[in-house]
C-alpha cells in the first residue's frame, strides 16, 4: 500500500474513533445514567483491513502499538529500536509507515 493511502485510511480510523467518542458524550448529556456505545467490530474490520494489506501481521504490528499503546499520537522519544540496536523514530505517519516496512525490524 502506498504511503498516501495508508495515511488517509489510518486517519479515517482514528477519526472514527474520535466521533465515537463524541457520540457517547453527547448521549451522556441526554440520559446521565448511559453508559457506552462501541463499533469494535467495524474497527477491528478497519484494522484487520490496514495489517493485511500493510503485511503488520507480524509480532509487533505497528499499527495496533501506535494506535492502542500510543492511543494515536506521535513523540519524539526514542523507544523503538532495530535489530542493531538503532534508534527509530516514531515522530508522525511517515515514520509510522518507515516502521512498517522496515526490514531490520
Amino acid at each position: 500500500m502506498e504511503y498516501k493511502t495508508f495515511k488517509k485510511l489510518l486517519l479515517d480510523l482514528v477519526q472514527l474513533k474520535e466521533d465515537e467518542h463524541k457520540l457517547n458524550d453527547a448521549l451522556k448529556v441526554f440520559e446521565p445514567d448511559f453508559n457506552y456505545i462501541g463499533f469494535g467490530r467495524y474497527e477491528s474490520l478497519v484494522l484487520e483491513c490496514l495489517k493485511e494489506a500493510m503485511n503488520d501481521n507480524n509480532k509487533d504490528s505497528w499499527i495496533s502499538y501506535w494506535l492502542y499503546e500510543r492511543d494515536g499520537k506521535f513523540t519524539k522519544e526514542h523507544i523503538i529500536h532495530d535489530k542493531d540496536g538503532k534508534n527509530l523514530p516514531l515522530r508522525n505517519m511517515r515514520d509510522l509507515y518507515n516502521l512498517i516496512n522496515n526490514p531490520l525490524i
